[in-house]
């Protein structure tokens, strides 16, 4: 890569911007046009069971946390995919007062099938791209979630300085 001056960084934020904007457009028609399985998983549904198969049996506002969402969100949405019959509460070894979410077998044959046509169509975009490529935009992409996870978060330290 290239050293590029204050005004090139400029057009290159400017220019990360818009296609982000594309991206999240582009990306919710492809959702929206659906594939082959029988049940189709909302956006919002589809991270929270990715995050369940991926993490384990979590409370609901260690999901609230992970997705930067208010408890009510939250709840919305796990009562939704309780009713759907993909994720089930059990008790909370730690604190017996407390839940954890799960996904259910049928919650995990459902991202399974989700996950499969997802991964297939980033497959076939990238299939043209270079191993390197590949390597690099994976690496940047991260970082820049991790960036912007980061962005979401509490500051602990605005919090404390605000407190009396």
């Amino acid at each position: 890569m290239q050293a590029v001056g204050a005004q090139g960084a400029l057009v290159s934020v400017e220019s990360i911007e818009e296609e982000l904007t594309l991206l999240v457009r582009r990306a919710q028609k492809v959702h929206l046009r659906g594939g082959p399985t029988e049940h189709v998983v909302e956006r919002a549904a589809y991270g929270i069971l990715a995050w369940l198969h991926d993490t384990g049996p979590l409370r609901p506002g260690a999901l609230a946390a992970h997705f930067h969402l208010d408890a009510s969100t939250i709840s919305r949405q796990v009562a939704s995919l309780e009713q759907a019959g993909l994720i089930t509460r059990e008790p909370d070894a730690e604190d017996r007062r407390a839940c954890r979410l799960r996904l259910t077998e049928h919650g995990r044959t459902v991202l399974t099938a989700t996950r499969a046509e997802r991964r297939g169509v980033v497959r076939e975009l990238l299939q043209s791209w270079s191993p390197e490529d590949l390597a690099n935009f994976a690496f940047l992409l991260a970082a820049f979630n991790a960036g912007l996870d980061d962005h979401l978060s509490p500051n602990p330290n605005s919090r404390e300085e605000s407190q009396p």
